[in-house]
Order: structure tokens, then C-alpha cells, then sequence
């Protein structure tokens, strides 16, 4: 890419309650990309502990889009990608978590010129460390090849959408997230495949890295509120993609073990709640 020909990349991280985090992601990002030609915008779903006003001080060049209230990870960047779509009109949309953290000048260069590289390239993920600095790639449901310890460009299945260059011709040609998967889980790995079953091509790009702190929002709600969303949202994920002979044969081992284990975690609360009643009757 020539430094006048960078493509215009709109970066749209959702916040709800995260100002520490908000603040941390910013900076990092302000800091160190390289990167000449990009928005920010700031979705805040509703937040009350000071986001915006951290935002509108701290970092002045920053849109944000208010929503009011909490619509979850689905419809919060739904939304934002339709606010910078219409505002921007920008060539690639980048879906970035607000607890991240940018390590790298280059991370967002090599990225787009991944995504650049090739006109069937629709969704571009990179490499994600915990905060010890272990890699922790996020959801890729298959790899090709192994590649935990990949610093390269390898095609996969899925990236996560904590950091996810989306092209605008992808957007264009299957749309949003579907918002079935509301308020998250599971939308990210539909939208990679959906995009591969429009022939469009899912890069995981290990030159590019960050830190992902991973669920500091949904370590906000209650564990088990959080397991029936993952669980309702995988189902549907599941029935929705494979044939029904490969429904049981591809349904992660675990992921079955934690269905049952609701059912029998349920029952057991009815259980004491029944000797509780009966109990107090006498």
C-alpha cells in the first residue's frame, strides 16, 4: 500500500460500565497504531459509571454514539457499524473489544494489508495474549493447521470478534450480525460463516497482535445467566450449520457435558427449595 492509498478503517469498540478498561484501550491505541487513516467511534450501551465523560475528556477526537441503554454485544456494534457506515462510509470496519490493549505500532498496517491482499479476503482476525502474555487466539472453531505459535497469515473458519477488520463489500453482501445470538456469543463464528459461505476468505493474521483481557463484560452478569446464553446460542449455532448426522459428531464433548449439567444443577435447586418448604410447613 502506498501511504496515500491506505484505506479509510473505522474502529467501533462497544463499552457498557468499562471506563478503566475504555481508557486503557484508547490511550494504548492513540499511542502506538501507525496507522495515518482511522476513525474512532465509541458505542456506549448505556453506561453509568462516567464512560462518556471519560471519553469527551480524555480523548476529544473520539465519536461517540450514546444508545441510551444496554443492547448487548450484538446489536451495540450492529448499531455502531450502521452509525459509521452512514457516517464514514469507510472501507473497512474494525470491531474492537474496550478490553484490549495495543502493543504494536504495525498491528492495524498488517491487518489491512492482509485484508488488501486479496479481493475474496472479507474478515481479517489477529493474534490475542493474555495479559502474562499467553496466547489465547479467541473462538476459531477449525484451524487448517495448528496454530497456536502461528505468526503468519493462515485461513481459518472463524476469528474472534474481539478484534475483527470486517471489509465493507462482506457487509454489503451479507449484512450485520444476526441479532438471534443477542446479547452475545456465538455471533462472531456465524458471521465468519457465513461470510465463507459467500466464498469470502477468514484470515488470522499472527503479526498482528494485542492483549485481550476476554469477558470483562460478561464477568458483570450472573455465571449462570452467562451458561444459558452460551448454551441456547450454541445450540442454535449447531442445528443452523450441520447436517443432522454431523450435529452429534461435531457438538463440542464439553459443551453437551455443561447442557446436562444445568438440567441437573435445576433439579437439585428444586430439590433443597422442596425439602426447604416442606420443612417449614412442619
Amino acid at each position: 500500500m502506498s501511504k496515500s492509498k491506505y484505506p479509510l478503517v473505522a474502529i467501533v469498540i462497544l463499552n457498557w460500565n468499562g471506563k478503566k478498561l475504555l481508557k486503557t484501550c484508547l490511550s494504548t491505541l492513540f499511542q502506538l497504531t501507525n496507522y495515518p487513516n482511522y476513525k474512532v467511534v465509541v458505542v456506549d450501551n448505556g453506561s453509568i459509571d462516567g464512560s462518556i465523560e471519560i471519553v469527551k475528556k480524555y480523548f476529544p477526537k473520539v465519536d461517540v454514539l450514546a444508545l441510551g441503554k444496554n443492547y448487548g454485544f450484538v446489536k451495540g456494534n450492529n448499531e455502531g457499524i450502521k452509525y459509521v457506515l452512514k457516517k464514514y462510509s469507510p472501507d473497512y470496519i474494525l470491531l474492537l473489544n474496550n478490553d484490549t490493549k495495543i502493543i504494536q505500532k504495525n498491528w492495524l498496517t498488517e491487518m489491512v494489508k492482509v485484508a488488501e491482499s486479496d479481493e475474496k479476503v472479507g474478515i481479517v482476525g489477529c493474534k490475542m495474549l493474555s495479559p502474562t502474555r499467553k496466547i489465547t487466539v479467541g473462538r476459531v472453531l477449525i484451524f487448517r493447521k495448528s496454530i497456536g505459535e502461528c505468526n503468519r497469515s493462515c485461513d481459518v473458519d472463524a476469528v474472534s470478534g474481539a478484534c475483527m477488520l470486517i471489509s465493507r463489500d462482506l457487509i454489503s453482501s451479507i449484512g450485520l450480525l444476526d441479532e438471534v445470538y443477542s446479547p452475545y456469543y456465538f455471533e462472531d463464528t456465524d458471521y465468519c460463516w457465513r461470510a465463507k459461505k459467500k466464498g469470502f476468505r477468514i484470515i488470522y493474521h499472527g503479526k498482528a497482535t494485542i492483549i485481550h483481557l476476554k469477558g470483562s463484560s460478561m464477568k458483570m452478569q450472573e455465571p449462570i445467566y452467562n451458561f444459558f446464553i452460551r448454551t441456547k446460542n450454541g445450540l442454535i449455532f449447531t442445528f443452523r450449520y450441520f447436517p443432522i448426522i454431523e450435529k452429534i459428531k461435531e457438538f463440542h464433548r464439553d459443551f453437551l457435558q455443561r447442557f446436562f449439567l444445568f438440567f441437573y444443577a435445576f433439579f437439585l435447586a428444586l430439590k433443597t427449595y422442596r425439602n426447604f418448604r416442606n420443612k417449614k410447613l412442619k
